[in-house]
């Protein structure tokens, strides 16, 4: 018997052992840009098969960062004086500043390979389906790069972390004009090599194109025919975790 397209694609991600996880879709229209953007959750997080012969830490949930302890300060006395002070002599010794340097907080940078690939990848399936082409877009991919940064920080799977700003918002701080928006995130364990995490960007978005009705939120942003450019963040983290932010925009 034969398979379907979108049902080959969920028999590889069965078969194929990785564990990914996909966040909900979002998608604003009609908006301005100066709007205030409170996006409605387009579907619900689809769940993925995982595996327990992998060594990864399991990836079915949010990761959360690790606190570290604060040490104290200790405590030190301070020595009473003698009774007859012997008279000392002390050179000063003069301590050279040490030049400290301070790096304001960056957008992590996706490669421009791995970029081309995962573009590559979502113009191919949006034109099977008779769609234009999106085009890859420098400021919203740095609004799609600081969200995914604050994801690989502890925010975990979410759309907007604490104290972030709205979806429609971050866009329109990175100078991007926009009617109508849309973001997909997700995240899967990968090797360290581009190959690597190009398979796993491309797995989480044949897993969002494999989504049908009603929970097709990711499906429905990717094949939009509204959305004309794409901001695209593929990072992996220090536990082998790549992370991928898409937002659309008209």
């Amino acid at each position: 018997m034969s398979m379907s397209a979108a049902s080959r694609i969920r028999y590889t991600l069965v078969a194929g052992a990785t564990a990914v996880v996909i966040g909900t879709g979002f998608t604003v229209i009609g908006l301005s840009r100066h709007a205030d953007a409170e996006p409605a959750s387009a579907d619900r997080p689809l769940a993925e098969a995982t595996t327990t012969t992998d060594a990864t830490p399991p990836v079915d949930a949010p990761l959360s960062p690790s606190t570290t302890p604060t040490p104290s300060p200790s405590a030190t006395q301070s020595p009473s004086p003698s009774a007859t002070p012997k008279k000392t002599v002390t050179t000063r010794k003069t301590v050279k500043p040490t030049k400290t340097a301070t790096k304001a907080a960056s957008a992590p940078k996706t490669g421009d390979a791995i970029l081309d690939a995962v573009l590559a990848h979502i113009n191919d399936a949006r034109a099977d389906e008779g769609l234009g082409i999106l085009t890859l877009n420098a400021d919203l991919s740095k609004a799609s790069a600081l969200h995914n940064q604050l994801m690989i920080n502890g925010c975990g799977l979410q759309h907007q972390c604490s104290g972030e700003q709205g979806l429609g918002e971050r866009f329109s701080a990175q100078g991007v004009k926009w009617n109508s928006a849309g973001e997909n995130i997700g995240f899967g364990s990968s090797g360290s090599s581009d190959a690597d995490i190009i398979k796993a960007a491309n797995g989480l978005t044949d897993s969002m194109l494999a989504e049908v009705p009603p929970n097709d939120g990711h499906r429905k942003n990717l094949l939009n025919s509204g959305f004309k450019r794409i901001g695209l963040s593929v990072v992996r983290d220090s536990k082998g975790i790549t992370w991928l932010t898409q937002d659309f925009v008209n």
